[in-house]
């Protein structure tokens, strides 16, 4: 059972970042492959989004093999899927008509296969700008200037592929929604281009990301915030990442802020955020991984007591196993979908990786006197 909000002052930051470490290391397999839940049937696989993000909390704590292993894991499944890469990026240009299960795959089994051909929601670019954003980050933590050669094919191949698909509606970072673009989909690809571009320094890639910003800054200026995407005005947690950590915006740009207090006003639950207003999965409960997210953001604009908050929250969720679900809350505040997505998967994560690994990064950034690294 988690903490309450008044056992805060009794967590010890270091023990539960401690934790998180031991947890992700677990779930980890000998591969280099991340389990997104081990105790959660439809989450036994690998996303890049997810795993991505993992590994940059690695290299935050100075697990730096681990995150080593795991991005040439990625390496290797990209290759695995580069025919079907190479064939969705030409039928693209040629305007042939391209069916989800053409495209590559949102998930990959943990031992690097391709699961295209089940009914989850394919078709997601964020975690292919997601890897690319994590490896540029893994290397210049490790200090590495230049690229390793093994990887330079999966790097320009990703990257065309984002350059290609950037402004084609797909689902969502939750896996919804198909036929939109998506605010915090565009972030991640952005942050992939650029990282591309730094990587291989091809300047097409760098314009393009540049195409990807001018049109998330033009749609805010319509609505003098950004929303959730081309088919909602809603906000989305999610979009917190548009300033940190992809460098879309700057913390303090106008829109942007207007954009945090929206999301401050309609999406807080018991102190932690929701995904966005009108979600339903498992009653919407609050998410480590979108509370940590904001604390990241209070310390991007000089506020670490809001900060610390974000972080407490997150720790008191802890179970006395050390495990840290995927949310927490819908039970309560939407017992009638809680209990209709239990009944068709069961109860949600106990222990989600991604949370574990959004609160070492936020940890980590409240640690260093200059916070995390981010480019």
């Amino acid at each position: 059972m988690s903490k309450t909000s008044d056992q805060l002052s009794d967590v010890n930051p270091e023990a539960t970042v401690r934790a998180s470490v031991v947890s992700i290391l677990r779930n980890q397999e000998e591969n280099g492959a991340i389990v997104a839940s081990p105790d959660f049937a439809e989450y036994r696989y690998c996303w890049l989004r997810d795993g991505s993000f993992v590994a940059y909390a690695l290299d935050q704590v100075g697990e730096h093999d681990a995150s080593r292993r795991y991005h040439a894991w990625v390496n290797q499944a990209i290759d695995g899927i580069s025919e079907l890469i190479d064939r969705a990026i030409e039928w693209h240009r040629l305007g042939k008509p391209l069916h989800p299960d053409h495209m590559p795959p949102a998930r990959f089994a943990l031992d690097g296969s391709n699961v295209v051909g089940d009914d989850w929601p394919n078709f997601q670019i964020d975690g292919y700008g997601t890897w690319l954003w994590s490896l540029g980050q893994h290397l210049l933590i490790t200090g590495q200037s230049v690229i390793p050669e093994e990887f330079r094919n999966s790097v320009e191949r990703v990257g065309r592929y984002l350059d290609a698909f950037a402004l084609t509606p797909c689902f969502d970072v939750w896996e919804e929604s198909g036929t939109a673009l998506h605010t915090s989909t565009l972030a991640c690809v952005y942050g992939g281009l650029t990282a591309a571009a730094r990587l291989l320094d091809e300047k097409d890639f760098a314009e393009r990301a540049h195409t990807v910003r001018s049109r998330l800054r033009d749609s805010a200026m319509n609505f003098g915030r950004y929303v959730k995407s081309t088919e909602s005005d809603e906000v989305d947690a999610s979009i917190l990442w548009l300033s940190t950590p992809f460098r879309v915006v700057e913390p303090d740009d106008r829109n942007f802020a207007e954009t945090v207090r929206v999301i401050e006003e309609r999406l807080r639950l018991d102190g932690g955020l929701r995904r966005y207003p009108t979600d339903t999965y498992f009653g919407s409960g609050a998410w480590p991984v979108l509370t940590a997210s904001i604390g990241w953001h209070y310390l991007s604009v000089g506020d670490p007591d809001a900060a610390r908050l974000a972080r407490d929250w997150v720790a008191a969720h802890f179970d006395e196993q050390g495990r840290l679900g995927e949310q927490f809350g819908g039970e309560r505040r939407d017992p009638e979908h809680y209990l209709e997505w239990v009944e068709r998967w069961g109860p949600p994560a106990k222990d989600l990786t991604w949370s574990h690994a959004m609160y070492v990064v936020l940890c980590a950034a409240l640690a260093g006197s200059d916070g995390p690294q981010t480019g």
